[in-house]
């Protein structure tokens, strides 16, 4: 098994706001356990994954992904959809699961990916186990369809003074 950028998150930081802002501690107070963020990743059925448009507006859909060696991999359909045009364009994403008490948001570069036999045969297993009406095979990205997410940071919180932030370096 591969580590990826979701099995060994960087050191978790408070993300910046205002003094005072949302309850937010500048310092010391409760943190988000990583292993929570990690289980949200690998347990959510809906993704939404916001794009940029050649116009510079936001294009905001609900996709299905699935969390595999620490990689966050995303369905995103015909090469044609808008989405995929739009990474085309410009790779740069936000990814965020559903919960307004419980959130957790992946900003980062999203690019097409096309799996090895191995991973591929990983990442169909994956998207079978969470959606039982879905069958893919191991190729069947080979036309497009999938993309990787590679995160420059994740936040998350559980309540607003449990604000936190995980920033990779890149």
């Amino acid at each position: 098994m591969e580590d990826g950028p979701f099995t060994s998150p960087p050191p978790p930081e408070r993300p910046q706001s205002p003094p005072a802002s949302y309850g937010v501690p500048a310092e010391g107070g409760a943190f988000v356990p990583w292993e929570h963020v990690f289980d949200r990743l690998r347990g959510a059925l809906g993704y939404w994954i916001a794009t940029v448009a050649p116009d510079g507006r936001p294009h905001v859909v609900p996709i299905w992904g699935v969390l595999v060696e620490g990689r966050l991999y995303l369905e995103t359909g015909a090469p044609e959809t808008v989405k995929n045009h739009n990474l085309a364009r410009n790779p740069q994403v936000v990814v965020h699961l559903d919960g307004v008490d419980d959130t957790v948001i992946v900003r980062g570069r999203a690019s097409p990916h096309v799996p090895d036999r191995r991973v591929g045969e990983l990442v169909a297993a994956e998207f079978r186990r969470k959606y039982p009406d879905y069958a893919p095979e191991p190729d069947s990205w080979e036309r497009g369809g999938l993309v990787l997410v590679e995160p420059d940071a994740v936040l998350a919180w559980t309540e607003m003074p449990t604000a936190t932030r995980w920033r990779y370096a890149r």
